[in-house]
């Protein structure tokens, strides 16, 4: 593990979650326009009222609620759902967000059983919901899947998940924590993606850099069901206008420019990948987002990250992890506003200089 207090020392960061300087980012939201809306009530009115309006438009979806934390409000769909159906099953990856991080919060907290689909290296099909052996009453997809290399499954499967979720009677939900990278590489709007599911979850802290808070989209009476879990489980703050802010901010000055950091994803990753000793997967990247894999000792690898940071004022990677293959380790990357400070060669050579260090 990299001290993450020296990235503030680094002039350049590859990660799209470089850390911000507290100060400037107070001073941005006071001077937005939207801090001239008046402050929201327990999350009514104000910017929280403009993100909900903003939603309902970009995913054609007739009610849309804003939220501090995106598990909250993932959580209190699922609860929402089973309840109203009698059905406590709910079907994810088992490399999904709901089952592999947040300690197991879903199935301590709620009366709900994972069902869990596919592999470890890509997305499931409908061919995995058939052989659940069950029905369950969510089936929830994760796009992308980040676990598994920020991989997205076919447009064409998950249409066809979306059809045989509608053909079984099942409530189909999108964890779009990176959905507006994903309609990019799917070439679609986000309500051709959102016209697929029942509800759909957006986060407004990772590709669009907010301070926090999501949005989640789908019927009034979800919904309307949905916030009664938030309050429940402590997501109704009594005022939410930091996080709505920056989410407003975050969609205006970051929407349009997540196909320029996809484009750049894709030639970092072809570059690095013709050194040798370096993959990633998957080899193109589906989003701004993929796995680095080094075939190195971690010690050496860590250490050369280390001489990067120190020496070269240059942040690579903050964590180096095992792999399922011996002797090779790796890190995530996800390309945002603070990579497109280097073009994609000067990332290469940064990694090549970085590959030098670790092999000695």
């Amino acid at each position: 593990m990299i001290d993450r207090e020296s990235m503030h020392d680094c002039k350049y960061v590859l990660p799209n979650f470089g850390p911000p300087i507290v100060s400037d980012r107070l001073k941005e939201l006071s001077e937005s326009e939207y801090a001239l809306f008046p402050a929201d009530i327990y999350g009514k009115g104000g910017a929280c009222d403009e993100v909900v309006d903003r939603l309902k438009y970009m995913f054609d979806k007739p009610a849309a609620r804003f939220c501090v934390k995106g598990m909250i409000a993932q959580m209190a769909i699922l609860r929402a759902v089973v309840e109203a159906t009698g059905n406590n099953r709910v079907a994810v990856h088992r490399l999904s967000h709901f089952d592999y991080d947040e300690a197991e919060a879903v199935e301590v907290m709620h009366p709900i059983r994972f069902l869990r689909a596919g592999n470890h290296h890509h997305p499931f099909t409908v061919d995995d919901l058939d052989a659940l052996g069950e029905k369950p009453s969510v089936v929830s997809v994760e796009l992308p899947l980040r676990r598994s290399g920020y991989r997205l499954l076919p447009f064409a499967d998950l249409q066809k998940i979306s059809t045989w979720c509608h053909v079984h009677d099942v409530h189909f939900h999108i964890d779009g924590a990176r959905i507006f990278g994903a309609a990019v590489a799917y070439g679609k709007s986000l309500s051709e993606i959102a016209m697929l599911c029942d509800s759909l979850y957006c986060s407004f802290y990772k590709e669009l850099r907010g301070i926090g808070g999501c949005g989640i989209v789908g019927t009034k009476v979800l919904m309307d069901a949905a916030d009664v879990w938030m309050t429940r489980m402590g997501g109704d703050l009594p005022f939410q206008y930091p996080q709505a802010i920056s989410a407003l901010t975050g969609m205006d000055k970051h929407l349009g420019e997540i196909p320029h950091y996809v484009k750049a994803a894709r030639e970092i990753a072809g570059l690095i990948n013709q050194i040798s000793g370096v993959t990633t997967s998957p080899v193109l990247p589906h989003t701004s987002g993929f796995q680095v894999h080094i075939k190195a000792k971690k010690s050496k690898i860590e250490d050369a990250i280390k001489h990067m940071v120190e020496y070269e004022k240059i942040w690579i990677a903050g964590n180096v992890a095992e792999t399922a293959i011996d002797g090779v380790y790796g890190f995530d990357v996800e390309i945002g506003e603070t990579a497109m400070a280097l073009t994609p060669e000067r990332w290469a050579f940064n990694f090549e200089k970085m590959m030098k260090i670790a092999r000695g």
